[in-house]
């Protein structure tokens, strides 16, 4: 079962590792990490305030970084250990991250430009790209990323069981 809890410091050093391993296809790519990686410090920039820990029963699998305010969300980072990937994890975390924050009504994220599979699975979510960016640092290009979730009504558990059983009893 996955779960996804609050971030701890007692978590960061496994996150750390977690999120080195992750990324280090781009680390190949554009020769940096995201800007969320403090390499000297074996940290992680973003306040622990904006940190989700993400688990498959008790193993810590990758973690997010998420903001919150009012009616805009930003989805900083989503990492997931590569040895767990291409399992729903991503796509349980994004679903879960929008539930976890009802009264966002835009969500906001970016990814490079090059990382077309990235791009594929936001726009499997309903992420529509509106942007382009550069990072001063590195000069890596990237895309920007928003999902209007304004007109998007969350299912309620069992919603389409109860439909099913209503109609049953019709009939």
């Amino acid at each position: 079962m996955i779960t996804i809890r609050k971030m701890t410091k007692n978590d960061v050093p496994v996150l750390y590792e977690i999120a080195l391993r992750a990324f280090q296809p781009d680390f190949e790519k554009y020769g940096v990490y995201p800007p969320l990686i403090k390499q000297k410090q074996k940290t992680f920039m973003p306040p622990l305030m904006f940190g989700k820990t993400v688990l498959v029963g008790d193993k810590i699998v990758g973690g997010a970084f998420v903001a919150g305010n009012g009616k805009k969300g930003e989805v900083g980072a989503i990492f997931i250990d590569p040895t767990e990937q291409h399992k729903g994890y991503g796509r349980h975390i994004m679903l879960e991250i929008e539930r976890t924050y009802p009264r966002v009504k835009r969500w906001k994220l970016d990814t490079p430009s090059e990382n077309y599979h990235l791009h594929r699975f936001y726009e499997s979510l309903g992420y529509v790209k509106t942007g382009e960016m550069q990072d001063p640092k590195s000069g890596i290009t990237g895309f920007v990323y928003m999902k209007d979730t304004k007109h998007i009504r969350m299912a309620r558990p069992y919603s389409h069981t109860r439909m099913f059983l209503s109609r049953m009893r019709l009939s």
